[in-house]
């Protein structure tokens, strides 16, 4: 044996290394640290996730926007794809997945090229986005309440973002 590895004690010889206890400590500290960071890990996500969403919004509100200056009209009501001519204002890539879940469902206005809605906006379909996500989602874009401003619940039952009225 090498003298190196081994201690010797007045018990005999000890090799060097962690006892069972040792290493459980271990783990049960890093295990307290991953359970104190998880939150924050999470809300940042789910920040960041917010962020985006709002950040979509204001980009696409500003390409149907741009589109109707140039064409005079909105484009028509179109279910969850992206309106015909609408690809050189936004990727369709971009406007295929909303970031909470769900999809980006364009609401054409009755005023529009053959929307049914009084309204033009970007609505959220099929999304399931808790409400609290949804409100800190309005209190990004506006005022916090869904019931009122420029991003609202609907009496269609989907909440969207209202780029004309």
């Amino acid at each position: 044996m090498n003298t190196e590895e081994i201690e010797t004690s007045a018990r005999g010889p000890r090799i060097q290394g962690f006892t069972l206890v040792e290493i459980m400590i271990v783990v049960a500290i890093i295990g307290l640290l991953a359970a104190m960071a998880l939150p924050g890990f999470r809300k940042a996500r789910s920040e960041t996730i917010v962020a985006r969403t709002v950040n979509d919004f204001r980009i696409f509100g500003d390409a149907f926007a741009t589109y109707a200056m140039e064409r005079g009209r909105y484009p028509a009501d179109a279910h969850i794809l992206l309106p015909s001519g609408m690809e050189a204002y936004i990727k369709p890539s971009q406007w295929a997945k909303c970031p909470i879940g769900g999809s980006y469902n364009w609401e054409g206005p009755s005023w529009g090229e053959g929307g049914s809605y009084p309204y033009a906006g970007i609505a959220l379909f099929e999304c399931p986005a808790s409400v609290a996500t949804l409100k800190a989602l309005d209190a990004k874009i506006d005022d916090g309440n869904v019931a009122t401003g420029v991003f609202r619940l609907m009496s269609n039952g989907r909440y969207t973002y209202v780029i004309e009225e």
